[in-house]
């Protein structure tokens, strides 16, 4: 059912929450892991602030996807090397998986304090509305502040 399945992080909770979400889901149907991390260079006005925020969440970014490649692999899931991409997030996210023939993206709905740009339920929000294949939102469980838990309707 699922040959390609994307998981974006952003080193929030959230997204965090998500990846083991991913794992089960690509070992289950015997589907490749693809992750990626987005900076929004949108928020940079000069071209030498652009090209050093890149470089800096790029540096961070190769942590956290080194970090999904490993744990795959443990389960012996099969991987592609994690990309970083820039721009609009959601837009990112959206064109990363048209490109690799996504079947399935599964991200955290509250991604807020992840590196320079959070996955944020906007970005979520705009991923699941635009997508042309399944989304699957992963909310943070126990530990969430009261609150951010919302009806159910988000999925």
């Amino acid at each position: 059912m699922y040959e390609r399945i994307l998981i974006p992080i952003d080193g929030s909770e959230a997204a965090e929450n998500a990846i083991p979400h991913a794992l089960d889901l690509a070992e289950t149907y015997g589907a490749g892991l693809y992750t990626v991390s987005v900076v929004d260079t949108d928020e940079a006005d000069e071209n030498e602030a652009r090209e050093a925020m890149f470089d800096e969440f790029e540096a961070q970014s190769q942590e956290m996807v080194e970090d999904v490649i490993q744990r795959a692999e443990e389960r012996n899931i099969r991987t592609t090397a994690g990309s970083i991409a820039e721009g609009k997030p959601h837009r990112a996210i959206l064109d990363y998986a048209d490109i690799r023939d996504i079947d399935l993206i599964v991200m955290g709905t509250h991604g807020r304090g992840g590196i320079r740009y959070p996955l944020r339920r906007s970005v979520t929000e705009k991923v699941v509305r635009r997508a042309m294949v399944p989304v699957v939102c992963v909310r943070l469980g126990k530990g969430e502040e009261v609150g951010e838990r919302g009806n159910g309707d988000e999925n």
